[in-house]
């Protein structure tokens, strides 16, 4: 069985969202076309960054398109799908700076 590729293609921006147009090309040589939004106003709240947008859409639709493979005999998936606060939270717990422990020094090497 031919495998599924996710490819990013571009955004565009609306009034009330930010569409981000992602392709799943398969191995048969059809694509379907998806649009995953995020709301402007979560970029404009700074509940998101610009530079995240593409990546947060992208994994996204990965975990839906590997939810739906794991049941396909579940409906299709619908070709617009919304980002939540709930993704949004897991992105950000998911993507949070590693908190560092402060190094011991390590003890100096007997001089010979």
């Amino acid at each position: 069985m031919a495998t599924s590729q996710l490819e990013y293609v571009g955004f565009r921006n609306n009034e009330a969202t930010r569409d981000y147009l992602l392709f799943v090309r398969h191995g048969d040589g059809r694509y379907d076309e998806f649009v995953v939004a995020i709301e402007q106003a979560a970029f404009v709240s700074r509940r998101v960054r610009y530079q995240d947008g593409a990546e947060i859409c992208f994994l996204k639709l990965s975990r839906a398109l590997a939810a739906h493979a794991a049941l396909p005999e579940s409906a299709p998936l619908a070709l617009h799908q919304d980002v939540t606060e709930a993704d949004l939270v897991a992105y950000r717990e998911e993507h949070a700076p590693k908190v560092r422990t402060p190094r011991v020094p390590r003890p100096a090497p007997p001089e010979r």
